[in-house]
């Protein structure tokens, strides 16, 4: 879980709090969430240095939580949260201009609670009645939905010509080291949604610039230090990130198979005393890191011959190649 998830997921603590009107909370998780995206190095090298309070806004609560995220890659006290406000908070912040505060409206006068309910509202033209609302905001409000909806999954065959040419740009520049997809396309699924990347290199900031810069790029999406995500004029989301080279197997284990596989892998990682995250696997209590150069390693320190990236789905596999 890189900077941005764990930001992400304090800020939307924040939205949560906000809505149950919980005095002081919600600013403090979300400082906290604007210290993290600020950071100049990934959180996880400062929680192995056990410096999580160092962080501005970072108190021993909050800490708390962010070592649980890192570790299990969830949060009980977030679910808990979710499930109590029964408010699907997360799909409708894609919507644009729909803050906390306006979703908490639209529940409380329509009983909003999720994207569907809020497409009835607009269809009922509901939304424009509301104080502060108005026909333009339905209007932009729709745009939002129309375009999760149509966000469409590309056959493998279209993203095959994508991937070669953006892994033969890379590997032709001198300051990168390694280049490999990941994801569903890695595990040779018939249709993908977006494209993943890793890159080893010695200058970050140069391939995310070569990489916002791609031929055929028509919006980027986000751009960090480590971290980007760009559109094509097809609507194919691309996602690269720069790790470091002890880091490389843990990150491509990690983005490679599907959700299901990882959490497996996590829950006998956690069995064992450790924890397997994007970054490594390591010990739970010295923070010592066990594995993470290659994901053979990994594989093999977790009691498992290297798993093909097709058969990473959770459907038997880990007893197929179980050591």
């Amino acid at each position: 879980m890189d900077n941005m998830q764990v930001a992400r997921i304090l800020e939307n603590i924040a939205d949560i709090l906000e809505m149950q009107n919980i005095p002081w909370k919600p600013q403090a998780y979300r400082n906290a969430a604007r210290s993290i995206e600020l950071l100049s190095e990934e959180i996880y090298e400062i929680y192995r240095r056990d410096e999580l309070e160092e962080i501005p806004g970072v108190g021993e609560n909050i800490a708390e939580k962010i070592k649980e995220l890192l570790e299990t890659g969830k949060l009980e006290y977030y679910e808990k949260l979710k499930k109590k406000i029964k408010i699907d908070i997360e799909s409708l912040k894609n919507i644009p201009e729909l803050g906390p505060k306006r979703i908490k409206l639209l529940y409380r006068k329509l009983k909003v609670k999720n994207l569907k309910g809020l497409e009835k509202a607009l269809k009922a033209r509901k939304i424009r009645e509301l104080s502060g609302f108005g026909e333009k905001t339905e209007q932009l409000f729709l745009q939002g939905i129309k375009a999760l909806k149509t966000r469409r999954r590309f056959l493998y065959a279209e993203a095959e010509p994508i991937v070669k040419k953006i892994i033969k740009t890379f590997k032709a520049l001198p300051y990168v080291n390694k280049i490999d997809i990941a994801g569903s396309f890695r595990r040779k699924e018939a249709t993908v949604g977006d494209l993943d990347f890793l890159i080893v290199s010695r200058n970050p900031e140069l391939v995310m610039n070569t990489f916002t810069q791609l031929e055929g790029v028509i919006s980027v999406l986000d751009k960090g230090k480590t971290k980007a995500s760009v559109k094509l004029k097809n609507g194919l989301q691309i996602d690269l990130r720069v790790v470091n080279k002890d880091q490389y197997g843990a990150a491509l284990l990690y983005f490679t198979g599907n959700k299901q596989h990882n959490i497996e892998l996590r829950k006998i990682a956690l069995k064992k005393g450790w924890t397997l995250n994007e970054y490594a696997l390591s010990d739970l209590k010295t923070k010592r890191i066990i594995a993470g150069k290659t994901e053979e390693e990994v594989y093999q320190k977790l009691g498992f011959k290297f798993i093909p990236p097709e058969e990473r789905l959770n459907r038997e596999e880990l007893k197929k190649y179980k050591q």
